[in-house]
């Protein structure tokens, strides 16, 4: 019997369950109302949120900070551990909560902003992309010069967050020429701080990440976009989402986002974190 299905089997029993079931993402008027926020965040993704209750901070941090500001309520945060695919993260953040008895958040941040992945999860409403993540590699010219990156990562070794999407397409890649060149970590941190000890020659990861786990110095590494033929998605959008029922909440953050893409002060807010801002296509 699986572990998970016997703790649903006590929760049940306890009645801790039934909360999760119960627990609802409100419209604007019962945020308005109840006078505070919940915003969904990951936790520890650095650099957009990272810490516990007390310590939480990060640029999605922020994010939430102002939002709750514009909409003159107070701020609570849902610190979300990531499941293993975003589905997951809909179930237990958005529209019906974890099986441990925790509520879901009113809106969450980081969400892929993909139509197929809001038919797929019908009670959810995708919305308000505030910029574009994409998948790059920061390297050693000390090591890597001289030739393409795909010549120089078949000849020195490549570091990617093991499972992710760097390393399922490096492995297969090429005709798997890198295959035996990739080195695995825990997570990009970890790969580039293997970087900076030459352990490695070059990072394969979502932008934001290699630049957060830079922390402002990125010394004489650069940063780059590698060809990535086979490759449907080397770039994605980001955005937010709420319960299909709270569309005027949706709506109401929607115009926030939007003034803060148009005055600038989005790329401000990833500039203080060490990001390049891509903004979304304007529609």
């Amino acid at each position: 019997m699986r572990i998970e299905f016997v703790v649903k089997r006590i929760l049940v029993l306890l009645g801790v369950f039934g909360l999760a079931h119960g627990a609802l993402a409100r419209p604007l008027d019962e945020v308005t109302k109840s006078g505070f926020l919940t915003v969904g965040v990951y936790r520890e993704f650095e650099p957009f949120s990272s810490g516990d209750k007390e310590t939480l901070a990060g640029l999605d941090v922020e994010l939430g900070n102002i939002l709750a500001k514009r909409l003159k309520v107070k701020v609570r945060y849902l610190n979300l551990a990531a499941g293993e695919k975003v589905d997951d993260d809909l179930r237990n953040g958005v529209w019906k909560g974890h099986y441990l008895g925790y509520g879901v958040a009113d809106v969450m941040l980081h969400i892929p902003y993909d139509k197929v992945l809001e038919q797929r999860n019908d009670m959810v409403y995708l919305f308000a992309p505030y910029y574009r993540e994409q998948l790059a590699v920061l390297f050693d010219p000390a090591q890597t010069s001289g030739g393409d990156l795909v010549s120089a990562f078949s000849e020195h070794s490549v570091g990617v967050e093991g499972d992710a999407l760097a390393d399922i397409y490096l492995m297969n890649a090429y005709g798997g020429v890198l295959r035996e060149k990739l080195v695995h970590f825990h997570d990009v941190e970890a790969a580039v701080a293997a970087l900076r000890r030459g352990e490695v020659a070059g990072v394969m990861a979502p932008r934001s990440q290699l630049e957060g786990a830079l922390h402002g110095k990125r010394g004489s590494f650069h940063i780059t976009v590698m060809p990535t033929p086979g490759l449907t998605i080397s770039s994605w959008l980001i955005g937010m989402a709420v319960k299909v029922n709270a569309h005027d909440l949706a709506n109401a953050i929607d115009p926030i986002i939007t003034k803060m893409i148009n005055d600038g002060s989005l790329e401000k807010l990833f500039s203080r974190h060490g990001l390049t801002y891509v903004p979304p296509p304007k529609e």
